[in-house]
């Protein structure tokens, strides 16, 4: 797995002391013993299989990087570290904002190996991300929010592209959208939190998704080291009584529901095989 700094911003000296701190703790597959999480490791993590949709979505993401479109953009979050202005081009959106293609990747496999029946995404962005994630179960709905309008509308163009039919995006402030999608989803096997950077309302997203969880589901947070009140969610989320499983990849945070009340809960900081070779050497 191709693995940097992988922040939609240009900020990344802020990142450095995180990332050294989270190496100094992380561990390789070497090192563990759980069977879901070092196969997830082999089959997600560290494969660098290109599926067939791949070709097609870079193409697409190509076409959007050179796109000079003015968007006025409604931004209901913790905004850019990037762009400070309200009118972005999407050309913009895509090198800032938008998942960078090896992460796409990954999620598109983290699908594939789970196989959610019903999956949910907070915050579409552009799309990209949401096709990534929705091609590898096509006949089962995907549920996507976006806050914004304008770049819904341009997200909805590209699963037009894609005869995305089983995309259902809505758009508006999460803080009405999530309760109604996820009463309309019922059961929720899947979702990727991307739309609020910000510690309270990651929280809160995690309790209402979590009404809706079972054993089985699982949750993945996008930029859990972005800011400092990002890395105090990721910290409360794997205190909370109900997680059996914490997965952090820097980049993103992975977690599982207990199976049950007694269950210990386990937390992995996980790092490619190649980035500590010696690991593999000493075991």
């Amino acid at each position: 797995m191709r693995f940097e700094l992988p922040f939609k911003s240009s900020n990344t000296l802020s990142l450095v002391k995180p990332f050294l701190k989270f190496f100094w703790q992380s561990t390789t597959k070497h090192r563990i013993e759980n069977t879901f999480v070092k196969t997830l490791i082999e089959e997600v993590i560290e494969d660098d299989r290109k599926y067939y949709d791949f070709g097609a979505l870079l193409f697409l993401r190509a076409q959007l990087e050179r796109n000079q479109t003015n968007l006025n953009i409604t931004d209901l979050g913790a905004g850019s570290r990037v762009q400070n202005s309200n009118t972005r081009t999407v050309s913009s959106i895509v090198k800032s904002a938008v998942s960078p293609q090896w992460q796409c990747e990954l999620l598109f496999r983290l699908v594939h190996f789970l196989q959610p029946k019903n999956r949910l995404e907070l915050g579409t962005s552009l799309g990209l991300s949401s096709l990534y994630q929705y091609l590898p179960i096509k006949q089962a709905p995907f549920f996507t929010l976006e806050g914004c309008p304008n770049i819904a509308s341009v997200a909805q163009q590209n699963f037009k592209k894609f005869k995305a039919n089983n995309i259902q995006l809505t758009v508006g402030n999460f803080k009405d959208t999530l309760p109604k999608v996820l009463e309309q989803i019922g059961r929720l096997d899947y979702a990727f939190i991307d739309g609020n950077h910000q510690k309270a309302p990651t929280l809160d997203y995690f309790e209402q998704c979590l009404a809706y969880s079972h054993a089985d589901t699982i949750l993945v947070f996008d930029d859990i080291h972005w800011s400092e009140e990002m890395q105090a969610a990721w910290r409360q989320l794997k205190q909370h009584p109900q997680v059996g499983l914490s997965i952090d990849l820097f980049f993103m945070g992975i977690i599982g529901i207990k199976k049950n009340p007694q269950q210990t809960a386990e937390h992995f900081n996980i790092v490619p095989s190649n980035f500590k070779p010696w690991e593999k050497l000493s075991n």
